[in-house]
């Protein structure tokens, strides 16, 4: 007898469809219908959820990427615009009291007005646009519903856009180390003790902050990575299946 393998898509349609049965009552969530023997409460619906919830693609890597982004990233964002808005404040009134050096000090003051516009817009058109296309296609234990799937490409899409704002942190990273070694070398005398100036304090303390902001950026590139990859395999499995 001949065999005719189905295709993939057609058959799809049909698991999209297929409800979960338990028997008598129904409680729809979008595409899955839970159906349970006489009356159960939404703790007992919501434990079902919290059992399917690990078998669903990709659940584990989305959870791991939003409790990054939200209990760590989010954190150290916070200190560092924190940190360049208390430096702006200091160096706008060291400025104001030094007028030999003043010429200086705006100088910095305009590099930090500008690094806090990148950190913002980060912020807004890089994180919090990826915590939306997470949440988006991410199922918790109090619902099943989703509004959106993913593919590889849309993982790449974000993927590049992180990408694009660690090169533009980056930048000014090393920036904050050449302007902090100039400092350095301007105040290095061997016959008295070092000490350390207001302006390499802050840059040092800035550079330090930075470099936490581009360790969670890398880390969560390689995340995607891994999420991309995922898919990427998925997807050939159902081209070529």
């Amino acid at each position: 007898m001949s065999s005719y393998p189905f295709n993939n898509s057609f058959t799809r349609q049909f698991r999209q469809e297929l409800p979960v049965t338990f028997c008598a009552e129904e409680k729809p969530f979008q595409q899955i219908v839970l159906s349970t023997y006489g009356r159960r409460s939404e703790e007992e619906i919501n434990a079902l959820g919290k059992s399917l919830n690990d078998q669903i693609p990709d659940n584990a890597i989305i959870s791991r990427l939003l409790s990054k982004l939200t209990q760590k990233d989010s954190r150290d964002a916070a200190r560092l615009t924190a940190f360049v808005q208390e430096t702006h404040n200091e160096l706008r009134n060291h400025a104001s009291s030094e007028p030999f050096t003043a010429q200086y000090y705006k100088h910095l003051i305009e590099l930090l007005v500008s690094f806090q516009e990148l950190v913002a817009e980060y912020d807004m058109n890089g994180q919090e646009l990826l915590l939306g296309n997470l949440n988006a296609c991410y199922f918790n234990e109090t619902s099943f519903a989703v509004s959106q799937s993913v593919d590889s490409e849309e993982v790449a899409t974000m993927h590049r856009i992180i990408e694009d704002y660690l090169y533009q942190v980056g930048e000014y990273y090393q920036y904050f180390h050449m302007l902090l070694q100039k400092e350095q070398e301007q105040g290095k005398d061997k016959s008295r003790v070092q000490v350390m100036s207001h302006v390499s304090y802050y840059l040092d303390t800035l550079i330090t902050c930075t470099e936490k902001m581009i360790i969670n950026m890398e880390i969560t590139l390689d995340m995607l990575l891994e999420w991309e990859t995922s898919l990427q395999n998925r997807e050939s499995q159902v081209l070529f299946n």
